[in-house]
């Protein structure tokens, strides 16, 4: 196949330099992380410490900062709340399964020379599972960068803001020695993958939606109710997404957000 120009940018002259994914309910079905947030809290609220000794604790956090949450618990809690980040944690590697159209994609970009980097809230040695599970349905490479919750930072590289999403995008972008204009960023979730993307200034944000549907909703928040949760497009599924990518339409960003726009 020849190398297709792929571009990422309003005047459809900057190249598209790669595509930062997502893992949990993205690469791979089952979404762990919103079961994590939705279980820490619930063994938060169950607990007898209480914000302000009134308010449940993980109703009241904006953010699922996990950590945070569990090292305001009591220590019986705190302990539940790590067995049960523990039980989750393994069931998810035991009954891991690959994202339909996921490798596909993949190898499409790694054909034409578009980087792949997996950027995710869960830990990095199960991302290295999923990596490897790509790896035995693919011939060409997987991913060129994994980064975890757990993965350190480099020092050399400009300076950490607690580490968000936004901030290791830069690091990704940094690395691979491009813009953010020049990639996208690919995630089932619009509170977390797609307002990271758009703080950050990517190229484009593209949110999964299987059968439609957005499926972290507990924030409470919906796509498009504000300027950062507003993906430039929607994809009900990976394969939706290579066939868009395989188009001649869009091979530019320019056709990129005048074509999504209206989809």
């Amino acid at each position: 196949m020849n190398q297709l120009s792929l571009t990422v940018s309003a005047s459809a002259s900057t190249p598209l330099k790669g595509i930062i994914f997502d893992m949990d309910g993205t690469l791979i079905q089952l979404n762990v992380v919103n079961e994590l947030i939705q279980q820490i809290y619930q063994v938060a609220d169950e607990d007898k410490f209480l914000v302000a000794g009134e308010h449940p604790l993980g109703k009241y956090l904006e953010r699922d900062d996990l950590e945070v949450i569990i090292a305001n618990l009591s220590p019986k809690g705190q302990r539940k709340a790590k067995n049960k980040i523990q039980e989750i944690l393994q069931r998810h590697v035991d009954n891991m399964i690959i994202q339909e159209g996921g490798p596909a994609l993949v190898a499409f970009l790694a054909r034409n020379g578009v980087k792949r980097a997996v950027l995710t809230r869960n830990y990095e040695r199960n991302a290295i599972v999923m990596q490897q599970m790509y790896a035995q349905v693919m011939n060409e490479a997987t991913f060129d960068l994994i980064i975890g919750k757990d993965t350190p930072y480099d020092t050399s590289l400009p300076p950490a803001q607690e580490i968000p999403k936004a901030d290791r995008i830069r690091q990704i972008c940094y690395i691979w020695g491009c813009d953010t204009s020049e990639v996208i960023m690919l995630g089932d979730s619009i509170t977390d993958d797609i307002v990271e993307g758009n703080r950050v200034g990517c190229g484009g944000t593209v949110l999964l939606q299987p059968r439609g549907c957005q499926l972290n909703h507990f924030y409470g928040t919906s796509v498009g109710d504000s300027r950062e949760r507003r993906p430039t497009m929607c994809v009900e599924s990976l394969i939706d997404y290579r066939q868009y990518l395989e188009a001649p339409l869009c091979q530019s960003i320019s056709a990129f957000l005048s074509h999504s726009q209206h989809r």
